[in-house]
């Protein structure tokens, strides 16, 4: 008799649950499936969208996404950075925007790609264990992404970093 009094009340509590109010799914960003069609949605509605290309500096020079941002995974992976919260010294540096010349923001949407998929995995475990909470690893490689007309195709090494 308890335990049926006990499921009778629990739809009468979820009644007082503030108006509005949803349950939140956290998900592990980089392990997100995201489809091209969302990463050409994202980069339309939202222009502050970061796409990093985390091939090396001979393949970039190759082709590359022309709203992409050079950050090979060797540079991402060498330099030290702090946790501001531990004070612990971590390996990496912080991936930067090339139109600025500075580190890109934590709080902004970052999309990563490279050419098989594999280092931009990686690239997106160090970011969030930067403490950036918005990464994607994109699962396509750079010839899809470029077939998909994500953006143009631009050919060329960095002159400087904010070229």
């Amino acid at each position: 008799m308890k335990i049926f009094s006990v499921v009778l009340l629990l739809p009468s509590i979820s009644a007082f649950a503030p108006f509005g109010v949803t349950s939140v799914v956290h998900r592990n960003p980089c392990s997100a499936l995201f489809s091209v069609a969302d990463v050409k949605a994202d980069f339309k509605l939202n222009p502050k969208t970061f796409l990093l290309d985390v091939r090396e500096p001979g393949e970039w020079a190759e082709g590359h996404l022309a709203l992409a941002s050079p950050n090979p995974l060797s540079q991402l992976t060498k330099g030290t950075w702090m946790d501001s919260a531990t004070g612990i010294f971590s390996p990496g540096s912080f991936p930067i925007d090339r139109h600025t010349g500075v580190a890109i923001m934590k709080n902004k949407k970052i999309y990563i790609h490279c050419k098989m998929g594999g280092r931009a995995k990686q690239a997106a475990a160090l970011l969030t264990q930067m403490g950036y909470n918005d990464v994607v690893a994109l699962e396509e490689t750079f010839d899809q992404l470029a077939a998909a007309e994500i953006c143009d195709v631009v050919m060329g090494e960095v002159q400087d970093l904010t070229d």
